[in-house]
């Protein structure tokens, strides 16, 4: 075919190609069964399709469908081709790529309206606006503001904006969402610890960036475990702090923030010791773990007999450990 074929595109612009650079493309095989050209542009066609959005790799595609409606007298749709979404080096997006389908990021814990406001404003933007709801996605997308380079995937930024998303959902819809993804994902939360987890979703959900975050940060509550391994990290030589404190604590039956800051100060004074000297082997005893929230909400979270309950765990297991 002589001559040039124009695709007006909306996000491309006029993209104009001389005929001679499209081969002779087939549109029915052997058995008469249509190719993929052939079957869209029809499919189109009769379904009234008035406008075709996808990737910009089915641009040459697209010459060979407007050739196909020119030569039917066919009423054209409007194209948007719109760029690929990259990885962090610049290539396609591949099943061999971390976090590439929806269900990827369902089970590491990204919000629905997070990941639809990423990927909004992915290769588009609307003035220096970051955060869209549902209701301003709508009003102010368009395919005119659509960059046409590629953009790369920034799997920080979308925790960045899941994070945004997580602070901002009241409490009693974040607990929902946190327990249909344990049910889901994880080793699902028993019902008798969804109050407590609920009562301390503020200081849970500080600095978490997923579902996958706060259930990491409330696993002390539901699902504790001390191991060896971890006791190991405490310093011997905090074992007789801990056991003063363990003391003091039992003692006065008291857990509250202003008593356990009160004991922590004095030891701090007469032992020369940091804070961290306390708190990091508190942490590991009380949670499992020597990485999660502050030891005044730790302790704020759990009862006063739970408390004890864990520090008895820990001398029992030191005390196993020596006679072994």
């Amino acid at each position: 075919i002589e001559g040039k074929t124009v695709l007006k595109d909306l996000v491309q612009g006029n993209i104009e190609i001389n005929n001679n650079t499209i081969e002779d493309f087939v549109i029915l095989r052997k058995d008469n069964k249509p190719t993929y050209n052939l079957s869209a542009a029809v499919d189109d066609y009769q379904m009234k399709i008035t406008h075709v959005i996808r990737g910009d790799d089915h641009k040459i595609n697209a010459f060979k469908q407007v050739q196909i409606f020119e030569r039917m007298n066919w009423k054209m749709p409007e194209y948007a081709h719109i760029p690929l979404i990259h990885s962090k080096e610049g290539k396609k997006l591949s099943k061999r790529d971390d976090a590439s389908t929806v269900e990827d990021y369902k089970k590491i814990g990204i919000l629905p309206e997070a990941l639809r406001n990423y990927l909004l404003r992915l290769g588009w933007s609307y003035k220096d606006k970051e955060i869209f709801t549902e209701e301003e996605s709508i009003k102010f997308f368009n395919l005119k503001n659509i960059g046409k380079s590629p953009s790369k995937l920034d799997f920080d930024r979308i925790k960045s904006i899941n994070e945004f998303y997580i602070k901002s959902t009241r409490d009693d819809i974040l607990i929902e969402k946190l327990i249909n993804y344990s049910k889901l994902y994880k080793k699902e939360i028993p019902k008798q610890f969804y109050d407590t987890i609920k009562i301390n979703l503020s200081f849970l959900k500080n600095k978490s960036k997923s579902l996958e975050d706060i259930y990491n940060n409330s696993k002390y509550i539901f699902s504790y475990e001390l191991k060896d391994d971890e006791i190991k990290k405490i310093d011997k030589s905090k074992f007789t702090i801990i056991k003063n404190i363990y003391f003091l604590i039992k003692k006065e039956k008291k857990i509250d923030k202003d008593y356990l800051k009160n004991i922590f100060d004095k030891i701090i004074e007469t032992e020369k010791v940091n804070f961290k000297d306390i708190g990091q082997p508190l942490r590991i005893i009380l949670t499992g773990s020597e990485y999660g929230p502050a030891i005044y909400d730790i302790a704020n979270s759990l009862s006063f007999d739970e408390f004890i309950n864990r520090l008895e765990l820990f001398f029992s297991k030191i005390d196993k450990n020596i006679k072994n």
